[in-house]
């Protein structure tokens, strides 16, 4: 028998879980058909079906622009279709930020197990593929390409934002990006502070492919380069600052690990980590839980609870050590700061 209560509860989040197929949809055959690349100045359908080569009729092509400006890739005027800022940015095909890639890669990560749910939630998870393993360096060579357009995108200015606003930072000479990937985001670090001085440390063939990107931004002169696996390579030392982002889900024996980093500090060096941290029993927030499906249902469940990087720096003996919760535009991440002296 329904309750007053039941019938408050709304059913519209039905209606949002449906558009997600769409909305994929939408935006792959977008990418696909290369849209954005003739839609720098607005133009009718039917002129776009003749600059792509396309066969269908007008009316078909509209329903479909009409789509991707329902979802703010393009805008529509007087029947004519343009690229947004949006569209322009990350939809081209030309441009340095194309998405492309980085939605091919995170498509593969966050949708790979999607039509077999079922099948793993009553039998187990499948086997993984050596090259599919989040742990192989083989799998993070491939991502190189992708991370860097995702970093030059916007995350290594937010990165860079968190890390300039430590009173550390001004003083700073020496940096280490652990685990950095293309670099992009210690290297616009350094960038903002004229006596700073990176070291990125990565696996070697990420190295190879990060040096090139470095170069890229004109810094090759002020980043210097660790090739090898964090869990076992020097670190050097005398950092006043090492960042670490979304990368130590394979560090192996925490104590020993995080006292390596507290080591490499200078006297009033800080440890700086931005990971997610789940909360309300690991279901919050949702939009982590619910990317990290695929992987978790595979036995890679690469996610940290809200407080527990803190702990593994507390027990390694961090004179003081802070996290705080910030929003960078895709859910909520928690930063923690461990400073070598309080």
């Amino acid at each position: 028998m329904m309750t007053q209560k039941d019938n408050d509860v709304p059913m519209d989040p039905l209606f949002d879980i449906l558009l997600g197929p769409v909305k994929m949809a939408v935006l792959e055959t977008a990418l696909d058909l290369k849209i954005a690349d003739v839609l720098e100045e607005g133009m009718p359908a039917e002129a776009v079906a003749r600059a792509l080569d396309l066969r269908t009729e007008p009316k078909a092509l509209g329903f479909f622009l009409d789509s991707m400006a329902a979802m703010g890739f393009l805008e529509k005027r007087d029947g004519a279709y343009r690229n947004t800022g949006f569209g322009q940015r990350y939809l081209h095909s030309k441009s340095p930020l194309y998405m492309k890639t980085f939605i091919c890669r995170m498509k593969g990560m966050q949708h790979k197990n999607l039509n077999r749910i079922v099948d793993i939630v009553k039998n187990g998870p499948p086997e993984v593929e050596k090259s599919e393993v989040l742990a192989s360096e083989i799998k993070w060579e491939k991502a190189v390409a992708h991370l860097a357009a995702y970093q030059r995108a916007g995350m290594a200015h937010r990165a860079a934002d968190l890390v300039q606003a430590l009173p550390e930072f001004k003083y700073a000479e020496k940096l280490l990006d652990l685990g950095g990937g293309p670099g992009l985001m210690g290297a616009e670090m350094v960038r903002r502070n004229p006596n700073l001085k990176g070291v990125l440390l990565d696996q070697a063939a990420i190295i190879q492919l990060a040096e090139k990107e470095i170069q890229k931004e004109g810094l090759n002169q002020r980043i210097s380069f660790i090739p090898g696996d964090y869990n076992e390579t020097d670190f050097g030392s005398g950092y006043d600052i090492v960042w670490a982002s979304h990368n130590l889900y394979y560090v192996r024996t925490p104590r020993q690990f995080y006292g390596r980093l507290k080591a490499a500090l200078s006297d009033n060096g800080v440890l700086v980590c931005l990971h997610e941290g789940l909360t309300c029993e690991r279901t919050r927030p949702a939009g982590i839980v619910l990317s990290r499906l695929s992987l978790a249902l595979e036995g890679q469940d690469v996610s940290f609870e809200r407080g527990q990087i803190a702990e593994y720096l507390k027990e390694a003996g961090f004179a003081r050590v802070e996290s705080r919760t910030v929003n960078l535009g895709v859910d909520e991440w928690e930063l923690v700061t461990a400073r070598k002296t309080v």
